[in-house]
């Protein structure tokens, strides 16, 4: 059974549970897609938090400008992926004319917790998803 995960709000969110979850599988059957570049970053991104073990071969970075938000769907098609797990619904869209689908988990968004977890390690170069919780946000709208 092939596997696959998001980084950005799944991963880097619950990196504890999901290297608990990724550890009970062959690492051949663990796969990443994300729509982060370049692929440098993300295989040293995955090292730096201790996702090192999952294989080079098995991670991707989808195309969301020349394929919209069916980058990830295609990928998950050519990959023969049989569980995607993603916070982003767009990105867990399927049509019909790609054949069966995969079965496709949405991570629901927490607005209450940031994006990625206190001990997740993010090079300060690279702009990487939303940093702010909605508490911070309700605060400052209040003030």
């Amino acid at each position: 059974m092939r596997l696959c995960l998001d980084i950005g709000g799944v991963i880097s969110k619950y990196p504890d549970q999901f290297k608990k979850l990724l550890l009970l599988f062959p690492s051949n059957d663990i796969f990443v897609i994300t729509d982060m570049h370049k692929k440098e970053e993300v295989l040293q991104m995955l090292e730096n938090n201790g996702f090192g073990f999952i294989p080079e071969n098995n991670i991707y970075c989808a195309d969301y400008k020349s394929k919209g938000e069916f980058c990830k769907a295609l990928l998950l098609k050519e990959l023969k992926i049989d569980i995607f797990i993603d916070d982003f619904g767009g990105y867990l869209q399927w049509d019909s004319i790609l054949g069966d689908a995969p079965i496709r988990l949405l991570v629901v968004p927490d607005g209450f917790k940031p994006y990625w977890a206190p001990e997740w390690k993010v090079d300060v170069q690279q702009d990487f998803g939303r940093r702010l919780t909605s508490v911070e946000v309700l605060n400052n709208a209040v003030k």
